[in-house]
């Protein structure tokens, strides 16, 4: 049996269901699509490097270093109550560094809802607590971030924005935005 004609007759069948129900929607009836919220990551806040104490910042000095390296998100709609429930799971990578002085550290992270004007109506600072086993040094991790968001019409939803990164200290961010905290 060849696979693909299975599957290709099987979509031909699914399109001509759809034709068909939408020929039996009548004029006066509006189909709406739903989408999810957009997510960003805010790129200064994507590197998080944490110096020990002193004003040094040579890699020498490095205690902690985590990078967000991919992300995605999905969105279960529940359109009864104008309310859209969020997952967002971001992969990062996180390095204790020459002057860590301990296995375990905790990298504070945001999430930031901003409306359709780009302005802010929820932030949420998190933390996420990573052991480095045995001899390890360097460490993959995947965190999930729930979010409900309720709008006065779920049709809105699309036009809100949700932005995440590492929470920085005021240096942190300096150093980043200098280009010597990458």
């Amino acid at each position: 049996m060849n696979f693909s004609r299975h599957v290709r007759q099987a979509l031909v069948a699914l399109a001509a269901g759809f034709l068909l129900l939408a020929a039996g929607c009548s004029s006066d009836e509006q189909i709406s699509v739903l989408t999810c919220p957009q997510v960003y990551l805010v790129q200064d806040a994507t590197h998080y490097v944490e110096y020990a104490p002193g004003p040094g910042t040579d890699l020498i000095d490095v205690r902690y270093d985590a990078q967000i390296v991919s992300i995605e998100w999905l969105c279960n709609f529940l359109t009864d109550q104008n309310r859209v429930e969020m997952e967002v799971r971001f992969g990062m990578r996180a390095m204790m560094g020459p002057s860590a002085t301990e296995s375990q550290t905790r990298f504070p992270y945001f999430v930031v809802v901003a409306d359709p004007e780009g302005n802010i109506i929820a932030k949420q600072v998190f933390g996420i607590d990573i052991g480095f086993p045995g001899n390890a040094i360097e460490i993959g991790h995947v965190e999930s971030v729930f979010q409900k968001l309720t709008y006065s019409s779920i049709a809105w939803a699309a036009e809100y924005t949700v932005y995440i990164g590492f929470q920085l200290t005021p240096e942190q961010l300096a150093l980043a935005r200098s280009g010597r905290g990458q």
